[in-house]
């Protein structure tokens, strides 16, 4: 197994496991993205040990400007900040809030324990 599949595997096992809304993207890597009118927003593979890497866009300069200040509050790291989008490293210990806050994390699954799945 390669050193980036392994990092792709990881990526997709902290996905499942925190409850993300895991997809594939166009070009065949996965992302997390969210839900909403902000759909475009997506955590990404970004190949490092520690850490993803997360890609957000609004419609206006005022809205990104909001979202930039209190993503840099929940923890995460400028890599490249344009007018209306912006890529961040984020460590693993601030995701949650992260993903809470853009609606990349799923709600509480409704039935702990579906016997109706199970029965045959």
């Amino acid at each position: 197994m390669s050193k980036a599949q392994k990092y792709i595997d990881d990526f997709k096992v902290f996905c499942r496991n925190n409850r993300l809304r895991l997809r594939e993207a166009g070009d065949g890597l996965p992302i997390a993205r969210a839900i909403g009118k902000f759909k475009e927003d997506q955590f990404y593979c970004n190949f490092e040990t520690g850490s993803i890497g997360l890609y957000v866009t609004r419609e206006t300069q005022r809205q990104f400007t909001y979202l930039n200040r209190k993503l840099q509050k929940l923890g995460c790291q400028p890599h490249q900040i344009g007018d209306f989008e912006g890529t961040y490293r984020v460590d693993w210990m601030h995701i949650p809030p992260v993903a809470k806050l853009l609606k990349i994390k799923k709600g509480a699954a409704k039935v702990k324990d579906p016997k109706w799945l199970k029965e045959k």
